[in-house]
């Protein structure tokens, strides 16, 4: 658990550390937003595999299952998501509030693209600024459990050393 628990941290260390760089950058204001928060993803991927190589040493006795494997995963996203989703609250509601201003502003320009009538656009926009940060802290825990589950069950099959038990066996 503890080994989860770390590199857990270190992924939402990477995710913050790169928020903060696109916000001090003044890149989070730039197309380079789109992208931005997929560059924690190869660190994640990382983290990951070296939690299960961690664990399949310390905590299973030199072999892990495939079952272990994404459970180690699953539990560095939910801690990492956790972590980050503690920032990502504090983030855009005291180190940058005008994050949300510029957001919705662009999704206004779309939706005026769009031809929607302002009193739609006027409604679509406080709903949007009144749930903006419980939405973003909820994907944010959503998101980091999903990519790493996700990434677990490509890496532990390359992590892991046992069969399973009840595994179907080729004939």
């Amino acid at each position: 658990m503890v080994t989860t628990i770390l590199f857990g941290l270190y992924s939402a260390a990477i995710a913050i550390a790169i928020t903060l760089v696109g916000y001090f950058t003044g890149m989070d204001r730039t197309g380079a937003a789109n992208w931005l928060g997929y560059l924690s993803l190869p660190f994640l991927i990382l983290f990951l595999w070296l939690a299960m190589k961690e664990r399949k040493q310390d905590d299973f006795g030199g072999t892990i299952s495939y079952g272990q494997c994404v459970g180690t995963g699953a539990l560095v996203g939910l801690f990492a998501g956790i972590v980050t989703a503690i920032f990502m609250y504090v983030y855009f509601t005291a180190i940058n509030p005008g994050a949300i201003d510029f957001i919705l502003q662009k999704q206004q320009e779309v939706m005026q693209s769009r031809q929607m009538s302002s009193q739609d656009i006027s409604n679509a926009m406080s709903k949007a600024r009144q749930w903006f940060v419980p939405v973003a802290v909820f994907f944010a825990v959503v998101g980091d459990v999903f990519f790493a589950t996700l990434f677990s069950l490509v890496l532990g099959i390359f992590a892991k050393t046992k069969e399973e038990p009840d595994a179907i066996k080729a004939v």
